[in-house]
């Protein structure tokens, strides 16, 4: 284990397919006040000043740059673009998925991704100080705003049976429903201080009928929250 307590951060929910969602969720009825209600985003064009705006990628400062790098790299396939030591004390190291076909099918050599670097996405930051004692540790409280990596997988089922055997601690496997008692990482993960109160007993039966059973939830060495999906999945 990378760690003997896991906390997780509020977990939102990310579309596996660019399709028409499944047939059993319930579509938005400007006339119902019954819940849960699913809306296709219905946004106008953008504001042409906003042309070329992309997110690039995500930054997590982590306790242990070599065992991030062993997850992120060696397990969940990313490869490193760079590493800048500023210091003895400060790194940064980016990584991210070869992106020369779809899903990484493409081999893309480091000078590769360096030199696409800023038209990429899905890249990660990861920001290490050495001099800092006190060990870091996502919590599922409040105050946290940061929910989670988003990955897609070809087989869902390998995917599981790889991170069990790099010993990764998996929080929600394959199959499983999220727990809703006082206990409950997932609960707490979407939000839920207390798993147990009336809106989260309201809330996550819903969350459910997105085809949730239906993903992995792991975590990295640093506690941040995976969620991991079938490509081909009719999960929304």
């Amino acid at each position: 284990m990378y760690f003997s307590h896991l906390s997780v951060l509020s977990l939102a929910l990310s579309v596996a397919l660019a399709c028409n969602p499944p047939d059993n969720l319930p579509r938005q009825d400007s006339n119902s006040t019954s819940y849960p209600q699913f809306t296709v985003g219905n946004d106008g064009p953008a504001d042409p000043a906003t042309i070329g705006y992309s997110i690039n990628h995500l930054s997590f400062i982590v306790n242990n740059l070599t065992k991030s790098h062993h997850f992120y790299g060696t397990i969940l396939g990313m490869r490193t673009i760079f590493r800048y030591d500023t210091s003895k004390d400060f790194a940064i190291m980016y990584m991210g998925h070869s992106q020369g076909g779809k899903n990484g099918t493409g081999f893309q050599t480091g000078v590769e991704l360096m030199r696409d670097k800023n038209n990429l996405g899905g890249l990660l930051e990861l920001l290490e100080v050495k001099s800092q004692k006190k060990k870091r540790e996502f919590q599922a409280t409040a105050s946290n705003t940061l929910s989670h990596l988003g990955l897609i997988v070809p087989d869902i089922n390998a995917t599981q049976a790889r991170l069990e055997s790099f010993g990764v601690p998996i929080i929600k496997p394959v199959g499983e429903k999220p727990s809703l008692d006082r206990d409950s990482i997932i609960a707490k993960a979407f939000g839920f201080d207390d798993p147990t109160s009336k809106e989260a007993q309201e809330a996550l039966p819903g969350i459910v009928q997105l085809g949730f059973t239906t993903f992995i939830v792991a975590a990295d060495p640093d506690g941040n929250l995976l969620e991991i999906q079938q490509q081909d999945s009719e999960a929304v």
